[in-house]
This record gives structure tokens, sequence and C-alpha cells, in this order.
């Protein structure tokens, strides 16, 4: 029955993700897969963006890394893709959206996002103006922007401010990516918060090991140095913190959440992702 495939996919699906029930099967697509990758093209192209902000750390701050979405890292999230939204859930919304939103000052955040609804749960409806992707913030565990709509608790700008010439000028830099290339980066951001429910692996949301396993720095917990840079379907992924390099690999590969057509293969100084045409080759001291 197409229900209980549904209820099925999503059983799946927050075995790994680590979602509610209910955040679970609102992202589970007509074909009853987990559908971490099924998603309209805006949704595609707003999470490779997210990718390659949340993804460069540490280096070259007049690029995404001056966007500073590596702060994620920070936070306690789980993300939740759906086809049509990107949902964070967080018990600290509040924190959260204003890390990614710019203020009427400028600073750090995504370029063109934007503030277009505060809603009952603590929950922020985000507009990203270029793409047209919608992205929720909220703390309520079914991912649901419900209730009445209030006065936002963070000073944001809205969808009724048009770009600027500093996020126009700050998106004109970044590289062009293909199709498949887009939907590998994609793929990397729908992941940071997921994990092996068999303990095999964990992302970790590349700030600690969620599965407590010997040989982790002894620090505090600390987003490391990273770096994502490409153009076309030609990228590198290096990080020198969290996750292991082969957990990244069984995310983005394993039979049931990896990204649907990747595939994992050896060069002699690099472990490569390829999908398609697209390749990401990885490199990290800790594999």
């Amino acid at each position: 029955m197409p229900g209980s495939s549904r209820k099925s996919a999503a059983r799946n699906r927050a075995l790994y993700t680590g979602e509610k029930p209910a955040a679970a099967q609102a992202g589970i697509p007509r074909d009853h897969s987990i559908g971490l990758d099924t998603c309209c093209p805006e949704q595609c192209e707003f999470r490779a963006l997210m990718a390659l902000g949340y993804l460069n750390y540490g280096v070259d701050y007049d690029g995404p890394a001056g966007w500073y979405l590596s702060v994620l890292s920070s936070y306690t999230i789980t993300v939740s893709p759906r086809f049509d939204r990107t949902v964070i859930i967080t018990d600290v919304p509040h924190n959260v959206a204003g890390r990614l939103l710019r203020g009427p000052a400028g600073g750090g955040g995504l370029p063109g996002l934007r503030i277009e609804e505060y809603r009952g749960h603590e929950s922020y409806i985000l507009r990203h103006m270029p793409t047209g992707a919608q992205l929720v913030i909220t703390a309520n565990s079914s991912g649901k922007p419900v209730g009445t709509q209030k006065d936002p608790h963070i000073h944001g700008l809205t969808t009724s401010v048009p770009l600027t010439d500093a996020e126009k000028e700050e998106l004109a830099r970044v590289p062009g990516m293909t199709a498949e290339a887009r939907r590998l980066l994609a793929g990397i951001f729908s992941r940071i918060t997921t994990q092996d429910p068999y303990g095999g692996w964990a992302i970790g949301n590349w700030f600690y090991d969620p599965l407590k396993r010997p040989g982790w720095l002894d620090s505090p917990r600390r987003p490391g140095y990273r770096r994502l840079r490409g153009s076309g379907d030609s990228w590198e992924l290096q990080w020198e913190s969290v996750p292991y390099l082969n957990d990244l690999v069984s995310a983005l590969t394993g039979p049931v959440i990896g990204i649907p057509g990747a595939e994992a293969m050896s060069t002699p100084d690099r472990l490569v992702i390829s999908l398609g045409g697209a390749t990401l080759r990885l490199h990290s001291p800790r594999d």
C-alpha cells in the first residue's frame, strides 16, 4: 500500500537523519525513496550554495568563507530536506537564523537570504532571492512553520529589500558548476547531520564524532579548517578535522543513504566521488 511504503521509507530515512517521524515523512517523495536528493531545481541550486559557504572555513574570506556559514557547525541542528524547501530543526532558531541572515549594515550571511515570515514554534521562513528557494529554521520537531505570523526576534533584511550591490558582486564570484556537480554539493549539505544507525560512521555536523571513537583530538570541539574549491564539473574538498574521510564517503555513496548514482573511486593521491561527469576529490589527514 502506498501509505505503508511511505511510512517505511520515512522510518529508514529517520534512522540516518535523526528526524522525528513526521519530519522524515514530509520529505518522502512520490517514488518512496528517502528523498534527500529529490528536490526542485531552485532547492538544488540553493543547497549547493549553502554547501559552498558551509565547507569553506579558515581561508579566502573574500570568497564563500566570508559568508561565515561554517558557523552552523557550532549548533545542534537536524537538516530535513524537502522537495520544495530546506528545513533546519534546532533548539536555537533565533541564533541560527541570525547567523545565516545579513543585517541592514551587511556582514556575514548567505547573500540574498531574506526574512519572509516569522511564525509560531519560533519558525523563520526565509527566502533566497537569487534562486527563489525557501529555507525554514524552526524549533518545531516536525519541521512545520505553523502558528500565527509575528514580528521576528532578530534584525534581518526582509523580502522587500532587493539584492544589494555587495551581494550581487559576491554571487557573481561564485564559480559556475554543472548540474551534476550541483547535485553532488547539494547532497553533501543535505547529509551534514547524518549518521549510520548501526554505528559505522557519522558526519557530526563537521564538528565532533557522535560515535566517540578513540583517536580524535582531545582539544575542545571545533569546526577545523576546510576548503571547497573548483568549477564546472571538477571540485576538490579538503578538511583537517571531523568527519573521517571514509565516513563522508559512506554518507555520499551508501546503499540506503547515498546520492543516487554517486560512486567512490581511488586515484594515486586522492579519493574521488563521482556523479555522472562531475568529480569531487577528497583529502583529509584523518582518513
